[in-house]
C-alpha cells in the first residue's frame, strides 16, 4: 500500500503592499501606501527588469485602492 505524502505548500499569498520586500524601494512604498489612501501627489511610473516586482506593486495598488 502507497503512503500519501503531505507536503507543506501554501497558496501564494494574494500581492499586497504589506508583502512586498521593499528593500531599497522604502520611499516608493511610501508613495503608494499614500496614494491608495487618497492623498495626492504626482504621478508615479514604475520601471525595473522583469521580475522586479512591477506586477506585485500595481495590483497591490489596486486591491488597496478599491477596498
Amino acid at each position: 500500500m502507497m503512503r500519501q505524502l503531505l507536503l507543506d505548500i501554501r497558496p501564494i499569498a494574494a500581492p499586497s503592499l504589506n508583502n512586498f520586500v521593499a528593500g531599497a524601494n522604502r520611499e516608493l512604498l511610501a508613495r503608494l501606501r499614500s496614494t491608495a489612501a487618497g492623498e495626492p501627489g504626482p504621478s508615479i511610473y514604475l520601471w525595473g527588469e522583469s521580475g522586479s516586482g512591477r506586477t506585485h506593486l500595481l495590483r497591490a495598488l489596486a486591491a488597496e485602492a478599491t477596498a
